[in-house]
Formats: structure tokens, sequence, C-alpha cells
């Protein structure tokens, strides 16, 4: 088990490599050394935590978790060009964090689950990931919105709730347990919100695109807050009755 956690962390690692060297290669040698240091740090922060739950559910990597935890590779790109202070959308700095973006929430996302099914490897850790993996990459996402893609930073306020929400959950509900059966419209606004997300870093786009951004994370952001109380809330009340 541990293993296999090793080696995808160590390829989450090395792919990070060219990316460094390209931002090293553009901006410059200070730029690359924080790109590195990082992405690095959010690789191994995440692969820690990976281990620590796949050894408490005494299950095995599969690689369909693999592929789910590379999400944490487009994350980290993130938090490295955060870490780097570049905030050009429209530079090879934003082309990469917004093509992370994409692949993390639309390509893979969209995939793992299929592919598990189909090969039958599903599993409650595989749940777990796959729900981790997507917060992460969405707290990733939004702190870089709002640093370079112009997002008032209220818009951190429902990515962050939800990490406070999830710590008092886990204090009287078992994990498994907290998001069985949520209803249709949380994935509704979920995927609202991350549309939201991945406009806001497109290195394209003019004025229009602006304003319908400027226009929408008013109503984006505190529905989906809102959300997050509400399934809290929900989830309490389940267990009281």
């Amino acid at each position: 088990m541990l293993g296999r956690a090793a080696l995808i962390t160590a390829g989450l690692l090395v792919a990070t490599v060219p990316a460094t060297g390209g931002i090293g290669h553009r901006y410059g040698r200070t730029a690359g050394v924080r790109f590195a240091l990082g992405s690095l740090a959010a690789v191994l922060a995440q692969q820690t935590l990976v281990a620590v739950a796949a050894k408490r559910a005494s299950a095995r990597l599969t690689g369909v978790d693999a592929m789910t935890l590379s999400r944490g590779l487009a994350a980290a790109l993130l938090v490295g060009l955060l870490a780097s202070g570049l905030r050009r959308r429209n530079s090879f700095a934003g082309w990469m964090g917004w093509g992370a973006m994409v692949y993390g929430s639309i390509v893979c996302d969209w995939l793992d689950g299929p592919i598990a099914r189909r090969m039958n490897a599903t599993s409650e850790l595989g749940a777990l990931l796959d729900l981790e993996s997507d917060s992460w990459l969405t707290l990733a996402a939004v702190a870089s919105a709002t640093a370079w893609g112009g997002l008032p930073a209220y818009c951190l306020a429902a990515p962050v709730t939800r990490y406070g929400l999830l710590l008092a959950a886990l204090r009287k509900f078992p994990y498994s347990e907290i998001y069985v059966g949520e209803p249709p419209w949380a994935r509704q606004t979920g995927i609202a919100q991350g549309a939201l997300f991945t406009a806001a870093l497109a290195p394209f786009g003019g004025r229009a695109t602006r304003l319908a951004l400027r226009l929408a994370a008013p109503v984006v952001a505190p529905v989906q807050l809102m959300v997050m109380m509400l399934l809290y809330r929900r989830l309490r009340r389940r267990y009281a009755a």
C-alpha cells in the first residue's frame, strides 16, 4: 500500500518538473524556484494525507485512484503559480494555470468515475479521494481566481467554509455518512461555482466575459455558501431525527 502511494507521489513530483523548467526559463530563476517550492509542497501535503487515509482504511490505491490524485497535480501547479508571484492571466503562466484547472475539474473529474465503474474498481477510499481532490482543486482555483482572475475575495468564503463544516461534522459523524444522499441541486451549484472559477482564470475573453463574471460572482458565491450551510444543517437534522 505504502509502496504504491510512494510511486504515485514520485510520479506527481516528476510531473511538476517540466512546468518548473518552463516557468524558470520564461520568468527567471527566482520565479522558477518559488514555483517549484509551492508546487512540491502542495503535492507532498496532499500525498501525506492520502497515505494516512489509505492506512486508516486499510485499502490499496488503484490505477484509477492515481488518476483521481492527478487532480492534485493540477492544484499543485496553481499553488506553484501563486507562490511564484506571477499574475498575468494572458501569459504562459496564465495558460498553464487555466489548462491545469480544465484538466482537473473537467477532463479528470468526468473520466475517473466512469472508468472506475467500468473496471469495477470503486471503493470507499476512492470516493473519499474523489471528493477531497475536488475540494482541494476548488480551493486552489478560487485562490488563483481571486489573485489574478479578477474575482472578489468573498468568493473564497464557500470553499473555505466547506473545510470548517467538514471538521465540525467529523466530530459527530463518520466521513462515509456526511455526503450520503445529497440532493441534485447541491452538485449543480458546485458546477456553477467551478464554471465561475474556470472562466475567471481563462487567458482569453474580452469585456463581455469580464462583465459576465462581475454579474455572476455576487450570485454564485453567496448561493454556494448558503448551500454549504444548508447541507450541514440537513446532516444534523437527519441524525437528530
